[in-house]
């Protein structure tokens, strides 16, 4: 068993990684040069782009309603949740809490927001727990939010919840879990309170996470509000500019990155016989070497491409959101066959959470079934994802490209962030592979 994603991970690419490796290099240079012949102006209109819903579902989705029993239904999960997590046996083998947490959670965000757009900031428990407490704190005026704080907490929480899931050693200890979220919410709480909504939208690291997630959606808000289907890349050229989305998404490839480096054989010599403490401070450093390669890798590519954009107040961020299909794509290709397998357990063992020999469901003795899809079936899942993403990655880059750049130089100029994706596939590939 390879320790990763807190409760255990598999590696099962079954592809040869000659393949693996060329067809991912082909995939990206056939689109670039596609895409440099026949998206010679930008065309994504961002916003302004996207056919109405019917009106009946319109209204649906808006409805009051709708979104009272969606807080009521996230605070209901999450009660259940932490009453689980702290009352239930202190393992991970009988207590569900832990894969729900990481699977059911944190991975499911991601089909979520992709299908439905930024749902948890619809079911988010910690917006209704701070507009009770804003209530019982009778009003108030609300303390004006700094601009550099929300950015800083939602980049710190992110990278606090993968040091728990990717480096910490009881990372899939129920009281583990119970111990992080009870101190996230109250911190989010409490600041939400003070804040506002706002707060939640600048600084809760799981919302944020999902509305990065869902800008890739097909299904999105356009600038009049208007519940619209759209080309996902305009979802994705419609996010601001902004240095804190690039950091998080350099934190989300960074812990990807990580993740494929503990599954190599050099990391496992390395870390074998360690004792806790150098353990943990070699997980921290791993974790931060990740970070740090991808984000250099990022910024080296925009600095050789700085001599043909025009003049832009920010253009570090102008292609972060170039980064978010690559994002996606790694985190299906990692965690897929861990959700495909371990999600299961998040059922089996719900019948008995509190570990008191209950059998609500009625699957007691049930097992987790490892033939659901074979290894080749999901190496080609993981694959698909990875070059998949970056070829979303490369369109988004290019329209961006073709409207910063002068047109003589829009080939040329986009050859750094170009080499830059490509060194993300043949790593990420390589990674997965546990080369």
């Amino acid at each position: 068993m390879i320790l990763a994603h807190g409760l255990g991970g598999r590696s099962d690419l079954a592809l040869p990684l000659w393949l693996a490796l060329g067809g991912g290099v082909a995939a990206l240079l056939v689109s670039f040069l596609a895409l440099a012949v026949f998206w010679k102006r930008p065309r994504l209109r961002g916003t302004e782009a996207g056919r109405p819903l019917p009106p009946p579902l319109r209204r649906a989705a808006d409805a009051p309603a709708t979104r009272r029993a969606l807080r009521a239904l996230g605070l209901v999960l999450f009660a259940v949740f932490l009453a689980v997590a702290w009352a239930g046996p202190d393992t991970a083998d009988v207590n569900p809490a832990p894969t729900w947490f990481y699977v059911w959670f944190w991975v499911g965000l991601v089909p979520a927001s992709l299908l439905l757009g930024p749902v948890w900031r619809l079911l988010n428990p910690l917006r209704t727990l701070a507009r009770i407490l804003a209530l019982l704190r009778r009003g108030g005026p609300l303390r004006p939010l700094p601009d550099h704080l929300g950015p800083a907490v939602a980049v710190a929480g992110l990278f606090g919840f993968l040091w728990l899931e990717l480096v910490y050693d009881h990372s899939a200890s129920p009281r583990a879990v119970a111990v992080f979220v009870t101190g996230y919410a109250l911190l989010h709480t409490a600041a939400g309170a003070a804040f506002g909504p706002r707060w939640f939208e600048r600084a809760d690291a799981f919302e944020i996470y999902s509305s990065l997630i869902a800008a890739a959606a097909p299904l999105g808000r356009r600038a009049d509000g208007g519940l619209v289907l759209r080309n996902p890349l305009n979802g994705l050229a419609a996010l601001p500019r902004s240095a804190a989305l690039t950091a998080l998404v350099m934190v989300l490839l960074g812990s990807t990155a990580f993740d494929g480096l503990t599954r190599t054989p050099a990391w496992t010599e390395l870390i074998q016989g360690t004792a806790r403490v150098p353990y943990l401070l070699l997980g921290t450093a791993g974790l931060l070497a990740s970070l740090a390669a991808v984000s250099a890798v990022y910024a080296l590519a925009v600095r050789v491409s700085l001599p043909y954009l025009r003049r832009s107040p920010h253009p570090y961020a102008e292609f972060g959101h170039s980064l978010i299909p690559i994002a996606i794509g790694y985190t299906v290709a990692h965690y897929f066959s861990f959700a495909l397998f371990q999600g299961q357990n998040g059922f089996l063992l719900a019948g008995d959470p509190l570990g008191r020999g209950w059998d609500l469901f009625g699957t007691e003795g049930e097992r987790v079934n490892h033939l659901l899809l074979s290894t080749s079936a999901i190496a080609w899942v993981q694959i698909a994802a990875i070059v998949l993403g970056h070829v979303a990655g490369v369109a988004s880059a290019h329209d961006r490209a073709v409207r910063l750049m002068p047109r003589r130089h829009a080939g040329v100029g986009q050859f750094p962030m170009l080499a830059a994706m490509i060194g993300y596939t043949t790593a990420g590939i390589a990674l997965l592979a546990g080369v």
